[in-house]
């Protein structure tokens, strides 16, 4: 969190603050994909790269389609 800017965080605006910034460092680290972004930010960079892709892991899978889903619908 503190890499992040986040020095309280139990303040809202500084947490939502450090996950937007988070998931800027994985959209950048994985050159834009979005899918292979969230699942960096839900299961690690680690895990991706173990699986050279979206890991095996149920909670991971459901997260990115979820978030994916949210994003296409809004995008319509």
């Amino acid at each position: 969190a503190k890499s992040l800017g986040v020095n309280n965080t139990l303040d809202p605006a500084q947490n939502l603050d450090g996950g937007i910034r988070y998931l800027k460092q994985k959209l950048t680290e994985h050159h834009g994909n979005i899918p292979l972004a969230l699942a960096s930010y839900n299961a690690g960079s680690g895990a991706v790269a173990k699986y050279n892709g979206i890991p095996p892991y149920a909670e991971t899978q459901q997260y990115v389609r979820s978030i994916l889903s949210q994003y296409l619908s809004s995008k319509a």
